[in-house]
């Protein structure tokens, strides 16, 4: 049900209660009905919440402005007539004009929903209003990862991979900067076998002394 259908429920209902609050004392021991001034109160509220039917009922019938205009007219003029009432009002006669202020501005509320004046508020991206503890800027609850149950291991943080020499342009020991010292081995480059690092070979003894 939308706020403007909720709006006419309101007034309708009000138009109702204050029908039987016309059994109440409009004064001091004088009802609406027995005081035969105010009978009338009560009865063109009671139309007035009948007219919003059309809002509550199934269809796509509309209100329009009779229920503002009938229950607005009869709750204005039973205030001037109590701001001109010589005695005093009973508490039937403070409920009627309580309710019928409250019917009013519900009616009133509901035709200007109706032709488009003020609008119904939007609905919560979120799907809820926001809790007594929510701060701005923050996500909402069950955006944050999930914590590991009890017993659970908890899942270790994923490892962050170093490249490799040579991966991802990084140059190989002995790039720039880098001198990289070869030792000949004996037989290479043509240094006959036996010959010490000078250079010069060694002289063998003479055999047979």
């Amino acid at each position: 049900m939308s706020l403007p259908q909720i709006l006419a429920l309101v007034a309708g209902g009000l138009g109702v209660l204050n029908l039987f609050l016309g059994f109440a004392p409009l004064i001091t021991g004088s009802s609406f009905y027995e005081s035969g001034v105010g009978a009338w109160i009560p009865a063109v509220l009671l139309i007035g919440g009948l007219l919003q039917l059309p809002a509550i009922l199934p269809g796509d019938d509309k209100p329009g402005l009779a229920p503002a205009a009938v229950t607005t007219g009869g709750t204005l003029a039973f205030l001037f007539m109590v701001f001109a009432f010589p005695a005093s009002l009973a508490a039937g006669g403070v409920m009627v004009l309580i309710f019928g202020i409250l019917q009013m501005g519900a009616a009133v509320a509901a035709y200007l929903y109706e032709i488009g004046i003020l609008k119904p508020p939007a609905p919560n991206p979120y799907g809820a209003a926001p809790g007594p503890g929510y701060q701005p800027g923050f996500p909402p609850s069950g955006a944050f990862p999930a914590q590991p149950q009890p017993g659970q291991p908890p899942q270790a943080p994923p490892t962050q991979q170093h490249p490799q020499p040579g991966q991802f342009g990084t140059p190989p020991p002995g790039g720039p900067g880098q001198q990289t010292q070869f030792a000949p081995q004996q037989g290479q480059f043509g240094t006959p076998p036996g010959t010490p690092p000078g250079g010069y070979p060694q002289q063998q003894p003479p055999q047979g002394l």
